[in-house]
């Protein structure tokens, strides 16, 4: 077989030693070595020679990092028994490969004369690389770039990340997971879909940025923890997810027009959830163009037994707390909700993506087009529900090799239009028949989110790569609350929610200019460093504000809106990121990463901005899915962490046994958390003064500035049981997860730590044939925020069975999770508020019950290929 890359203008002018000798930098995820040796030559544009024997069964850990040609492939081949030699002829230079005469060692001196090899395939097709992996840093990180078996259980991308060690999903809505590493959740990552850093546009962040693309168009996720090289990205405290969708493929050479697709169908029995998903391509040899769809739906889920008691989801009657009509915002009589029917958690979603690139020698232009339809989302840990999400959003991205390096740079656009109110498990009509009947409490919202990337990787001589570049993002942010009801009745001239729009935000604005370098050294083949800063200059602002009428959202004594519109709200804050790794890799088998990194995060808008102490309002506020009322706070700064963390990997030449581990601690001065609102800002009615030392209820509570320090471990690990048995191949894999969060102001505990867990599989491998036995344990939550009053969760263990078999161009995934129907209650899943009257204050739902987990779930997923 034979696997070829043509060499551009550019690279026409280097002579075979300088090719050979040149650094660049790899991100080639573990797998097939086939596939990872094809992508190295293509990426060095060098010629490869093999037969495919030698390369049958072959895997490799793949190759991060920056190194020459000729140590990046010894690196490649550590272990395989294959070795290779340099062939050139005029500027063409090609590597032949072979089995060594020692059967194990990959050192090119050991290399024979091999016979030439006759070459009865054509390479592989080339895909474009959109992505920017030819510019990302040596770090220490974790790369999924194969969630087809992940993407079989769930709709929600941010739980593609439950392999990841240290990584977890803060439950919301049954696509909007708000994804979590080493305690920091949401705004505190950095989080890019396409290169796009989306920003939320709700005030419970019902639209997160992983929700925007669905798992069927993810092609790889990357993901940093601790330690952040600095031309990742900015303002955010915690780690950071690069999630990419495939690249798109390109004919071959004298191919003609290249034509694939792919078409997919899930369905999941609880919730009884389905849906599918299509993706088209047509390409030339430099034209390519792609289509992704994608559609799923659900009902309710039922978790794993009886959590309360049947009846309807809302009671009617003549009590504050109880709707005076029995019906639904969709008209529907009141739903009955059995005893272990988790309400309020149903959802319908469809994504397209339409994609164009144009590639030419080494450039690389691409422009995607994507549109989102949410047209309801219901939220049990939320008080209100998605009623609409409509995005429309335009990417474009280069990428380039020049002599000197690469050059990479975006544009972005996206409008977001969201809208709120009651599903059908909420309460909808409020107040009585005989006064003022208030139909729902809508709530809209508009946001446009444009940015422009620029990123330069140049190569400084054998053994160095600097990075430079810059960021521009503009948030423009709007939310209103239309008047409910729109007109009021005869003789009314006010209600709680009328005869006025209620601005909560109006004329948003978040503006951020960032500058970075970095330079990354591999000074011989065992020691690497990498140093980067970052500056990041964040420019908010917001415009006057009113409530539904100024009887009850500006009066005496705290004229709440007047306070705020005769307040400066303009904010300029100037951030600073710095990072420093370095890994010293002894041997083949042992990698060493020790880093410092200093990162900082503005306020998002919602905690500086949101400024009505109005019981009603401040229920509206907060993405944490606690059942708590938030206000914001004009004198917030920004938050500033100071982490070190290290990393020791363990493996054996092969890959087949592996051990890493990485203990981490985090201190954070300004750290954003809570305070139970003063009478100063919220009142001195008996409700809000006994809010300040109440348990057992939910809280009135404002945003402050205070110190917090976390400290945990990741560890992974996996090991080759068995091989060429009868029964196939053979490993066992574990992750586990430990995590300690508190306030150092306070004393307190912070909120939403994930108790001690870990995760155990043993899998199989037959032909076609995949399959693994899963065990999930995770510990007690007892270390809970007692300023939140956050609710306990118990321990509990679930089982897991999964398979999968793939041949040709057909892959089926089938498995049961939660074997067993254990009953129990999501760690991270805040309180249970997702029925009754849940706009009614401290009369509303009941405190205490957290949201549970689903129950037993089987499911079934077809994929096709053509």
């Amino acid at each position: 077989m034979g696997a070829g890359a043509s060499d551009s203008p550019a690279q026409a002018s280097i002579s075979p030693e300088e090719r050979v000798g040149a650094i660049q930098t790899y991100r080639i995820p573990a797998g097939s070595m086939a596939a990872a040796l094809n992508t190295f030559a293509d990426i060095n544009g060098l010629q490869l020679l093999y037969d495919a024997q030698v390369t049958q069964r072959l895997n490799t850990q793949g190759l991060q990092g920056a190194y020459s040609v000729k140590a990046g492939l010894d690196r490649l081949l550590t272990g395989t028994g294959l070795t290779y030699r340099f062939s050139s002829k005029r500027h063409t230079v090609s590597i032949v490969l072979a089995q060594a005469d020692d059967g194990r060692r990959s050192d090119a001196s050991v290399a024979q004369e091999l016979p030439p090899i006759e070459i009865g395939a054509a390479r592989y097709s080339r895909e474009a690389q959109p992505d920017g992996n030819i510019g990302q840093p040596a770090s220490v990180s974790t790369t999924l770039d194969d969630v087809v078996a992940e993407r079989a259980t769930t709709s929600d991308t941010a739980s593609l990340l439950r392999d990841v060690p240290g990584a977890f999903v803060q439950s919301a809505g049954g696509v909007s997971g708000l994804p979590v590493l080493d305690g920091m959740a949401d705004d505190r990552l950095h989080i890019e879909v396409g290169g796009v850093p989306f920003i939320s546009a709700c005030a419970n962040h019902m639209n997160p940025p992983l929700s925007y693309i669905a798992p069927s168009r993810v092609g790889n996720i990357h993901v940093y923890s601790g330690i952040v090289p600095v031309s990742v990205g900015g303002d955010a405290i915690g780690g950071a997810i690069q999630v990419d969708p495939p690249a798109l493929a390109f004919a071959q050479p004298g191919q003609g027009i290249l034509t694939k697709g792919e078409v997919g169908s899930f369905y999941r029995s609880n919730g009884d959830a389905y849906g599918g998903n299509l993706s088209a391509t047509a390409a030339t040899e430099n034209f390519s163009i792609g289509y992704n769809g994608s559609f799923a739906r659900s009902g309710n889920y039922r978790a794993g037994g009886d959590f309360r008691f049947a009846g309807p989801a809302f009671s009617v009657g003549n009590l504050s707390n109880t709707s005076p009509l029995p019906f639904t915002r969709q008209g529907a009589w009141i739903p009955w909700l059995d005893g272990n029917e988790v309400g309020s958690t149903a959802y319908q979603a469809q994504n397209h993506d339409i994609a164009l690139a144009l590639r030419h020698e080494n450039h690389l232009l691409q422009f995607n087009l994507a549109t989102q339809h949410i047209p309801y989302q219901w939220y049990p840990n939320q008080r209100m529900d998605m009623t609409e999400n409509r995005a429309v959003s335009g990417n474009l991205r280069y990428t380039g090799r020049y002599d000197w390096g690469t050059l990479e740079g975006q544009v972005y656009h996206q409008t977001v239009r969201h809208k709120m109110d009651f599903g059908e498990d909420k309460q909808f009509f409020y107040g009585s028949l005989k006064t003022i009947l208030a139909p729902g409490m809508p709530m809209d919202t508009k946001s446009q989110n444009t940015g422009a990337k620029l990123k330069a990787s140049i190569d400084l001589w054998d053994r160095h790569i600097l990075r430079v570049g810059g960021e521009y993002q503009q948030f423009r942010y709007d939310e209103w609350w239309p008047p409910s009801p729109a007109i009021l009745p005869p003789g009314f001239s006010t209600g709680g929610m009328a005869p006025d729009t209620f601005l909560n935000i109006s004329g948003g604005r978040r503006d951020r200019f960032d500058v970075f370098t970095e330079l990354e050294s591999r000074w011989n083949s065992q020691w690497t460093t990498q140093l980067g800063v970052r500056s990041d200059t964040v420019v908010m602002n917001t415009g006057p504000v009113k409530g539904y009428n100024a009887m009850m959202y500006n009066s005496a004594p705290l004229y709440p809106a007047t306070r705020f519109n005769n307040s400066d709200r303009g904010r300029t804050d100037q951030n600073w990121n710095v990072t420093a790794l370095t890994t010293y890799t002894p041997s083949a088998t042992q990698t060493y990463s020790f880093g410092y990194s200093l990162k900082s995060r503005s306020p998002n808008l919602y905690e500086r901005y949101t400024w009505s102490p109005a019981a009603m309002a401040m229920e509206m506020i907060g993405w944490f899915g606690d059942g708590n009322f938030y206000i914001g706070n004009l004198n917030l700064r920004p938050e500033v962490a100071h982490t070190i963390s290290a990393t020791a990997d363990w493996h054996d030449a092969a890959g087949e046994l592996g051990l890493r581990v990485t203990p981490y601690f985090t201190y954070v001065s300004n750290y954003i958390d809570v305070q139970r609102c003063l009478p100063s800002v919220c009142g001195v009615s008996a409700e809000k003064t006994a809010n300040l030392t109440a348990t057992g209820r939910f809280a009135y509570l404002q945003f402050v500035n205070q110190d917090a320090r976390i400290f945990g471990v990741d560890a992974s690990a996996h090991a080759l049981l068995a091989k060429g048995t009868p029964l196939g191949d053979f490993t066992a894999k574990g992750v586990l997860g430990y995590v300690n969060g508190q306030n150092t102001t306070t004393g307190d505990n912070l909120y939403n730590m994930m108790p001690i867990n870990a995760r155990l599989s043993v899998e199989q491998k037959l032909g076609g044939w995949k399959g693994s036995v899963e065990a999930q344990f995770v510990g007690a939550k007892d270390k809970v925020s007692q300023v939140r009053n956050e609710v306990k969760t118990s321990a509990y263990a679930l089982f897991n069975l999964r398979g999968s078999y793939e041949w040709e161009n057909i892959r089926v995934d089938l498995g049961v999770e939660n074997v067993f129907d254990t009953l129990y209650y999501l760690p991270l899943g805040g309180a249970y508020i997702g029925q009754g009257a849940t706009m009614s204050g401290l009369n509303g739902p009941s405190w205490g019950v957290a949201v549970p987990g689903m129950g037993r779930t089987f499911y079934v997923a077809t994929n096709v290929k053509f």
